[in-house]
C-alpha cells in the first residue's frame, strides 16, 4: 500500500468516531467549483468497523441543485460519502467506491439546509497517501414520466442525461394507469447495474419499492391497487452514478405452474440435461428459482458425492442444490455448492441423517443457460484417523489429503495429526501449504489431545501466502503439542506440506545506515538482521530532507516480495508511509513528501514471515 504526506492538506482537527454527529467545526469546507488537495496520514480519524482512515468536508449550494463530488487517488482506492448529515454508519448517504486508476463519484440533491456533508477515505487500514476532491453543482433534470400502457414491456437506458433521484441516482419515470382491486407485479431487470423499482401513487406518494424481490439481483414490485388511477414507477439503481440498459415489465402477478415431478436415477447413473428460458421455475418468499429435479433414495449416515459439471463448451454456472420438496412445491435446502468442484462446476459432499428419497436440483448462478452432467454416487468411506506422525523442529513433512481418509465427526472434513515437543514460552510458526494446482484451502490448528477430546489453542486457514495457513504459536507449557493439518471444505482434497520452525531471535535494531540520494544501494536480509514484532526481517537507512520536498524510492527483490516504507525519523518506527507492489511485479516504488524537515527514516522489508535475499533500494528526489 502506498502513503504520502503532504504539508497543508493534512486534517487540522480531531473527530471522536463513535460520536453520532461531527461537529461543523470539525469539517473542512469543500468550494465548489475549486478542486482540493489532501492525504490521507496516520493523523487522521478511523472509521470503528474497518479502521479505514478518513476526512470529512462541507459544500454549500443552493436548495434542489444537483452536486457530484469527485475523489480521485493514485495511492488508494478511493471512496466517498455523501448525505445530509454524516455518522459512523451512513446509513442515509449515498457512496461510491472507485479505484486507483479510477475516481468515485457521487451526485446528490442539495436539501433545504443548503449543506451537504463529504466523507473522503480509504478502502484498507493503512492505506496512506494523497487524494483530490472536487464537488461541482447544476440544475438536475426534472423527472418527467414517459407514458407506459399496462400489460407492456420496455427496454431503455438510464443514463448521465437522465434526472436523479434525491441521493443522486439516475432515473426514468413511467407513466402507468392502473384499476383498482388489481394485484399487479413489476419487474426490473438488467446485465448493467444493480436495479431498483419505486412506484408512486397519483398524488406522488411512494407506496412500494424493492431492488432485489426478482431473480438475481433483479427488482420486483408486487402491489394491490387500493384505487385507480395514474400511477408512476420509476426505474432507478442501488447506488449513486450506475448506469445502463434495463428492461421494465408490467403486469398482473401470475401463478406459476407446479414444479413437474423429480425424474428419478439411481447412483453412479451420469444424467445430461439442459436449463433454459423454458426451464420450470417455483417461487421462495418472492424469489423464483429456475431448476431441474432428480430424485434418489439414499442410506442415513452414509456419505455421498453430487458432481455436477457445465458440459464442454457450455458457459453455464451449475449450482447443486439437495433436501426435500415442502408443501408449497418448494425445496428445502439441506446442502448446497456453487463452485467445489473446481472452476465454475459444482461439487457436494452430503450426509443425510436419516434414509429416504431426496431431490436434487440442477440450479445456475446468473442468467447464462447452458448443457449439464449430474452424477450422484457413494463417496468413499473414511478410515480411522491415522497415526499421529511426530515432527521436528526445522522439518517439513509431505501429506496428502485423499477422499476415503480420515475426516472430521463435526465437520465431514479430512484431517492429519501430527505431534511436537515444545518448552513453555517456546514461539514457534506452524505452517501448512498447498502443493501445486490441489483443490485445497488448507486449515490449520495446534493444540492439546486431553482425556476427552482435542482441544484447539490456535487456529488458522489463510495467515500464510495465497490460501496457506500460518500460525504464530507460544506454548503455555511443557508437552507434545498436536496439530492437525485439515481442508477447508469437505470436498477439497490434495497435497500440502506441513513444517515448524522456531521463531528466530529479535536482533536489536541497529543504527539506520546512511542512504546516498541516486545511487543503488545493494542490501541483503537474512537471519543476521533484526525482526519485526510480526517475524519480519528489516533493514533500515536515513536520509535527510526538507518540508515539501518530494522522493521516489524504488525497491526491488528477485527472491522475496519487498515493502519499502519511509517516514519521519520522530515517529514511532511501525508508522510508515509504504508500498509494496507499485514497482511493477512484486516490487515496490514509494513517493514520499516530507512534511517534517530532518532525518528521513526508509525500511526494507517482507511481505512474507522469514523471507531471505538480496535486494536493491534507490532514493531519487523529483
Amino acid at each position: 500500500m502506498m502513503r504520502q504526506y503532504w504539508l497543508g492538506c493534512v486534517s487540522f482537527f480531531v473527530i471522536l468516531v463513535a460520536s453520532p454527529v461531527v461537529a461543523q467545526s470539525g469539517l473542512r469546507p469543500l468550494t465548489l467549483g475549486q478542486p482540493l488537495q489532501g492525504s490521507m496520514g496516520p493523523e487522521d480519524p478511523v472509521l470503528d468497523s474497518d479502521d479505514s482512515s478518513y476526512e470529512l468536508f462541507q459544500v454549500q449550494a443552493p436548495k434542489g441543485q444537483m452536486v457530484t463530488v469527485t475523489l480521485s487517488s493514485t495511492a488508494f482506492q478511493p471512496i466517498v460519502a455523501v448525505g445530509d448529515e454524516i455518522d459512523e454508519e451512513c446509513e442515509g448517504c449515498t457512496a461510491s467506491v472507485g479505484e486507483t486508476d479510477k475516481p468515485a463519484v457521487v451526485r446528490r440533491i442539495v436539501p433545504a439546509s443548503g449543506l451537504l456533508q463529504i466523507r473522503a477515505n480509504t478502502m484498507n487500514k493503512g492505506d496512506r497517501g494523497a487524494f483530490t476532491i472536487f464537488a461541482t453543482a447544476s440544475q438536475p433534470p426534472p423527472i418527467s414520466a414517459r407514458p407506459l400502457s399496462f400489460g407492456q414491456s420496455v427496454s431503455n437506458a438510464l443514463d448521465q442525461n437522465d434526472a436523479v433521484t434525491s441521493d443522486g441516482a439516475t432515473v426514468d419515470a413511467y407513466a402507468v394507469r392502473l384499476t383498482a382491486d388489481q394485484e399487479i407485479q413489476l419487474d426490473l431487470s438488467s446485465d448493467d447495474f444493480d436495479p431498483k423499482l419505486e412506484l408512486l401513487t397519483p398524488t406522488g406518494a411512494k407506496v412500494a419499492e424493492d431492488d432485489d424481490g426478482g431473480p438475481g439481483t433483479s427488482a420486483r414490485i408486487r402491489y394491490v391497487v387500493p384505487r385507480a388511477g395514474l400511477y408512476q414507477v420509476r426505474v432507478t439503481s442501488v447506488g449513486s452514478g450506475q448506469v445502463g440498459t434495463y428492461t421494465l415489465t408490467t403486469g398482473l402477478r401470475q401463478a406459476l405452474p407446479p414444479m413437474p415431478a423429480p425424474i428419478m436415477i439411481d447412483l453412479g447413473q451420469a444424467v445430461s440435461g439442459a436449463l433454459s428460458n423454458t426451464t420450470p421455475r417455483y417461487e421462495t418468499d418472492g424469489e423464483e428459482t429456475q431448476a431441474v429435479r432428480y430424485g434418489l433414495r439414499l442410506e442415513g449416515g452414509r456419505a455421498y458425492r453430487i458432481a455436477l459439471n457445465a458440459a464442454n463448451g457450455s458457459e453455464l454456472d451449475p449450482k447443486i442444490s439437495i433436501g426435500r420438496i415442502l408443501a408449497d412445491g418448494s425445496l428445502e435446502s439441506l446442502a448446497q455448492d456453487d463452485d467445489g468442484g473446481g472452476g465454475s462446476n459444482a461439487l457436494l459432499r452430503f450426509r443425510p441423517e436419516t434414509s429416504g428419497t431426496y431431490v436434487v436440483e440442477v440450479q445456475k448462478v446468473g442468467r447464462v443457460n447452458g448443457l449439464y452432467r449430474l452424477v450422484v454416487e457413494q463417496a468413499a468411506a473414511g478410515r480411522a484417523p491415522a497415526a499421529t506422525q511426530a515432527m521436528r523442529l526445522g522439518q517439513n513433512i509431505s501429506g496428502e489429503l485423499r477422499d476415503g481418509g480420515a475426516r472430521l465427526t463435526a465437520t465431514d472434513i479430512l484431517f492429519n495429526t501430527y505431534s511436537i515437543a515444545l518448552r513453555a514460552g517456546q514461539k514457534v510458526n506452524v505452517k501448512m501449504d498447498k502443493e501445486g494446482d490441489a483443490n485445497l484451502d488448507p486449515l490449520l490448528e495446534i493444540g492439546l489431545l486431553t482425556s476427552a477430546a482435542f482441544e484447539a489453542l490456535a487456529k488458522d486457514d489463510d495467515g500464510g501466502q495465497g490460501l496457506n495457513a500460518r500460525i504464530k504459536f507460544t506454548a503455555p507449557s511443557d508437552g507434545t503439542y498436536i496439530i492437525r493439518a485439515m481442508a477447508g471444505e469437505p470436498t477439497q482434497e490434495g497435497q500440502y506440506t506441513v513444517g515448524v520452525s522456531d521463531v528466530p531471535v529479535s536482533v536489536v535494531p541497529p543504527i539506520p545506515a546512511r542512504a546516498k540520494l541516486g545511487e543503488t544501494i545493494r542490501g541483503n536480509l537474512d537471519a543476521n538482521d533484526p525482526l519485526r514484532n510480526d517475524s519480519h526481517y528489516f533493514d533500515r537507512y536515513v536520509f535527510d530532507g526538507q518540508i515539501g520536498e518530494t522522493f521516489e524510492i524504488t525497491a526491488s527483490a528477485d527472491n522475496f516480495d519487498i515493502i519499502v516504507g519511509a517516514r519521519q525519523i520522530d515517529r514511532v518506527d511501525d508508522d510508515y508511509a509504504s508500498d509494496d507492489d507499485s514497482g511493477g511485479g512484486t516490487n515496490a516504488k514509494l513517493i514520499y513528501t516530507v512534511t517534517t524537515a530532518g532525518p528521513q527514516v526508509i525500511r526494507v522489508t517482507t511481505v512474507e514471515e522469514s523471507a531471505e535475499g538480496d535486494y536493491s533500494l534507490v532514493i531519487i528526489k523529483k
